[in-house]
């Protein structure tokens, strides 16, 4: 019998990443991707908005790039000491921080399995310094993919700990889970490897892409493949490097998930019907068979 879908969080909120080059890196985010700089934290760190809440993406100084950790938003049913005792209780962990980054206020932080650091918080503040109509100007903050040498345990932590859905694999190396309604919030690449694979922006449209690209040239970013229509999730997606040659996805039409019925809306695109989760094969990442650019595996 299928496993109620009872998420503890309902969207991932925000991203930190540490850079060598942090002034680059915010250019590009701030400049290219069309993101606004909300405000600057005691250790030099760059917080950035897409247009509504305080920060979608942190910038912190460091030797070289990484992953520092992930901010998901709870339900309101859940408050951040549930979070504390239920790590706890589980072995992980974790720790109340109030006031340790601009815009929220209190925040449970849990590490998991592969050094993986997660922040939790009910409320972050909203200053809405509006959407730019500059650079590529995302809708939103998407999805991550990690590369984990512990994945399998991951995967146990977003499905059993946090409640999310298996929604699909591509030959058990990307593996796609969700939290809501999107087909995938996260993407846990299970390969021996500690780092963050991609981060994908959603855009507002499909005619968006075209003007992505151009974007991206004008400010000689290159398009490293796409725009194109993968099979799992079905979404049209365009990636390109930031500085820190961490991998950017832009996307639009995701696969939209139901899980009361375990599958996915019909699509006219779609090959399987009913679109349930599947195992699909590493030849199976483009469903117009565009070749990738770059190895699944090493991003």
């Amino acid at each position: 019998m299928q496993k109620k879908f009872e998420p503890k969080v309902f969207q991932l909120g925000y991203i930190a990443l540490e850079s060598a080059d942090i002034e680059k890196t915010r250019h590009h985010y701030a400049e290219t991707i069309g993101m606004t700089q909300t405000d600057v934290g005691h250790d030099g760190e760059r917080y950035l908005s897409i247009g509504f809440d305080h920060h979608n993406i942190v910038l912190r100084k460091a030797d070289k790039k990484a992953l520092a950790h992930l901010g998901f938003q709870l339900k309101p049913e859940f408050d951040v000491t549930d979070i504390l005792k239920d790590a706890q209780a589980r072995g992980l962990t974790a720790s109340i921080k109030t006031d340790s980054q601009p815009g929220i206020h209190k925040l449970v932080e849990v590490e998991a399995p592969g050094h993986s650091i997660f922040q939790f918080y009910n409320e972050i503040a909203a200053p809405a310094p509006g959407f730019k109509k500059t650079g590529v100007s995302p809708l939103r903050l998407g999805h991550i993919a990690v590369a984990s040498s512990d994945g399998e345990k991951l995967m146990d932590f977003y499905r059993d700990f946090l409640g999310f859905a298996f929604t699909d694999t591509i030959a058990g190396i990307a593996n796609f889970l969700t939290c809501n309604r999107e087909h995938h919030v996260v993407n846990v690449m299970n390969i021996p490897d500690n780092r963050v694979h991609h981060i994908a922006f959603q855009l507002k449209g499909n005619a968006s892409h075209a003007m992505a690209c151009d974007t991206l040239r004008e400010h000689g970013v290159p398009v490293k493949w796409g725009p194109g229509r993968h099979t799992a999730g079905h979404n049209l997606a365009g990636y390109h490097y930031d500085p820190d040659q961490v991998l950017i996805e832009l996307y639009t039409d995701m696969d939209v998930y139901i899980p009361e019925l375990d599958m996915c809306e019909p699509r006219p695109w779609h090959e399987h019907f009913p679109m349930r989760p599947r195992e699909w094969k590493l030849t199976e990442l483009s469903a117009w068979e565009t070749d990738y650019a770059f190895n699944l595996a090493m991003g």
